[in-house]
């Protein structure tokens, strides 16, 4: 991605939703004159962002620090589940605390851009923020405010820092013991693992019919574009035949005088 393209991302995810397509396809047209090709073509394909995917992206223009703070809660409380999962009821309660300041926040721009906020709507971005501040390929873009999609809520097993299947496990002494509410837990983390896996899959489904739906969306408005061209080129053909046919009639009672 060059610094064009992430600049261009940058501006246009800060741009509410209405305006998003027209501000897009601006961008592109600029780029494109300009020599870009290759960004305005990147730029052209970006996806026109859900109202609660916006949301989610201006936290990190409004209240960077706290999306910051968010971000390292959860970092932290993985890696102290790893030393000692009994760390996990304070840990989950911490990271709530932070995930509710910040779905709260979204919520009001929400409201102040005039979109209705409901429960929905705040478990999507609840889910958003988590998924994203998870994933080491996606939290540098929570941080910057440059999520391409909406995220599933990740399972017990991610928040715990491990992987799926994996028993959680107390380590003294350098050794691993396991004691009998640790084995239920474990149970638990895989059935919650589980129901996670299918959420996810379901959510991959989704997102999937949500890309194809914008690259239909962007297939439409270049049609429109085209067309509009068209339009265009054909009102200066009528115009210049109609000059032209004028001039030879200029032509010919010249001649005939």
């Amino acid at each position: 991605m060059t610094s064009d393209v992430r600049s261009a991302i940058d501006e246009l995810y800060g741009v509410p939703p209405k305006d998003f397509t027209g501000a897009r396809n601006a961008k592109a047209a600029a780029l494109k004159a300009a020599g870009h090709a290759a960004d305005a073509d990147a730029v052209r394909r970006l996806a026109k962002p859900s109202p609660f995917l916006w949301a989610t992206n201006q936290l990190a223009r409004l209240d960077p620090e706290r999306v910051a703070r968010f971000v390292d809660v959860v970092h932290r409380v993985r890696q102290g589940q790893l030393r000692d999962p009994r760390t996990a009821a304070e840990g989950m309660q911490t990271i709530r605390a932070e995930l509710a300041a910040l779905t709260n926040r979204a919520a009001e721009v929400l409201t102040n851009a005039g979109y209705r906020v409901q429960a929905s709507a705040t478990a999507r971005i609840s889910n958003t923020l988590l998924g994203a501040a998870v994933d080491p390929q996606l939290v540098d873009d929570l941080r910057r405010g440059r999520l391409a999609a909406e995220l599933s809520a990740p399972g017990f097993e991610v928040l715990a820092g491990v992987a799926p299947g994996r028993t959680l496990q107390l380590v003294r002494g350098g050794k691993a013991a396991e004691r009998p509410h640790q084995r239920a837990e474990a149970a638990r983390a895989q059935e919650q693992a589980e129901r996670a896996r299918r959420v996810q899959q379901a959510e991959a489904h989704r997102r999937d019919a949500e890309r194809r739906a914008a690259e239909a969306a962007r297939a439409a408005d270049e049609v429109r574009e085209l067309e509009r061209q068209l339009a265009d080129a054909r009102r200066k053909l009528r115009a210049a035949e109609h000059e032209a046919a004028a001039a030879a009639e200029r032509a010919r009672r010249a001649t005939d005088s």
